[in-house]
């Protein structure tokens, strides 16, 4: 579904703030949403979000804050 600039997941409802994934004038976060598979993009971007916010450096693959 798109409102004005704003593009959200015809699958989850996920605001996509990346490239969507388009299939027949659908618009999915990505490959799962579009298969009907339940995806991990809306906790993706709450952590991406929440490292913003809070000025945390790069996350490591296990996921924690990586100090210069």
């Amino acid at each position: 579904m798109r409102t004005e600039d704003t593009i959200w997941c015809d699958g989850c409802g996920v605001e996509i703030v990346w490239m969507p994934v388009i299939v027949d004038h659908w618009d999915f976060c990505c490959q799962d949403c579009r298969d009907g598979i339940p995806c991990e993009c809306g906790a993706l971007e709450e952590f991406d979000e929440y490292r913003r916010t809070h000025g945390q450096g790069p996350v490591t693959e296990a996921g924690t804050p990586q100090h210069a």
